[in-house]
This record gives C-alpha cells, structure tokens and sequence, in this order.
C-alpha cells in the first residue's frame, strides 16, 4: 500500500550545495540542495534558486558560479547561509568560511569544501517562482587528502569526504552511510541469476 499528498516538493537524498557568485573582493553564498548533473559532454549542471532573493540576480548579473559540496564538519555554516540574506551582510565573513580564487571563473571556491566546481552560466530561465540556472562545469577541485590516488579524481573517498546530505520533505541533515554497492556492476547479478 501507498499514501498519495499530491504534489509536493519532497526528493532525497540531496548534496547540500554552496553556491558562491561574485569575486574575490565581494561574494555571496547561499545553500541550495536542488543540484543536479544535466549532461555530459559538455559536463553541466542545474541550480534552482528561488526569484525572491538576492542570490539569483547576483547570478544573471556575474555570469558564473561555484558549487561547492558542504561536508558534515561545516552544517551549522552551511545552514546559515542558507537562512540568512546575501544583500545585508558578508556571510564569509559571518561565517568563518575561507575563499580561494577559482582558476578560470570570477566567483571564488570555499576551502572548507571537499568538492568544488566552477561553473559559467550558459542558460537561465525562471519556471513558478524559481531561477532554474545551467552552468557548464569549467573546473574541477577535489581535496587531495580525500583522494585514495591524487590523479584520479575516481578515487574519492567518500568516507574522508564526508557529505552532508540534505532529505527535502522531512527537513534533516544526514551523512552518509556505508558502502553497499557497486554501481554498473551489482545489476549484472540480476542476469546471473535468471540463467
């Protein structure tokens, strides 16, 4: 048996998301779990942030981003600056968090981040109430210590690593558990034992 709510804006899990737009001097950040891969060649990704904020106009006005992958270490920051507005304070500065200049975007990574990607906005457009943005990924920064092997970026270890996740709906902050899998692999199984 099912429960039905009708629509509802519930999807899990969710990498909890720093987005920083602007530059060294001044930037924002704000905490988005609606990320999600979009394409592979060329490797993109969509934001949605929502139109009553400062963050989505500061996006349409720099023209890239950073997506930086928050780590459990730093929930009570990520938090914050997804409570707080961008337009009244520096949440760098209210926060602690470190900015590091990005190698080929303006808008700066975060140094407290396992997983950092510079993004160029290449599209843009508002459904309901929500800026829906897709960046082309220019960059990519991984910590070196959370790498098993440091030149190949496969090796993360996603233990060291340590992501929060975010489960729209239910509103809780989770890590995440034990491997249990192998993707592309387990599946085959399956055939195995329909033979």
């Amino acid at each position: 048996m099912k429960t039905t709510f009708g629509p509802k804006k519930i999807m899990f899990p969710c990498p909890v998301s720093l987005v920083v737009t602007g530059n060294m001097e001044k930037a924002n950040i704000v905490t988005i779990a609606w990320v999600s891969l979009l394409t592979s060649q060329p490797p993109t990704l969509g934001i949605s942030v929502g139109t009553r904020g400062f963050s989505g106009e500061a996006i349409k006005e720099n023209e890239d981003f950073t997506v930086n992958i928050a780590s459990v270490g730093i929930m009570k920051e990520a938090d914050f600056c997804g409570i707080r507005s961008g337009h009244d304070m520096d949440k760098f500065e209210e926060t602690g968090l470190t900015k590091l200049p990005s190698k080929i975007v303006k808008s700066p990574i975060i140094k407290e981040c396992p997983l950092n990607l510079e993004c160029r906005l290449t599209d843009w457009r508002i459904i309901g109430r929500t800026n829906h943005f897709v960046g082309e990924i220019m960059e990519t920064h991984v910590d070196t210590d959370k790498l098993k092997n440091p030149e190949d970026i496969g090796s993360l270890d996603i233990d060291a690593a340590n992501p929060l996740i975010y489960f729209g709906g239910v509103r809780e902050y989770r890590s995440p558990g034990p491997k249990i899998g192998d993707p592309y692999q387990i599946g085959n199984e399956l055939k195995q034992n329909k033979r």
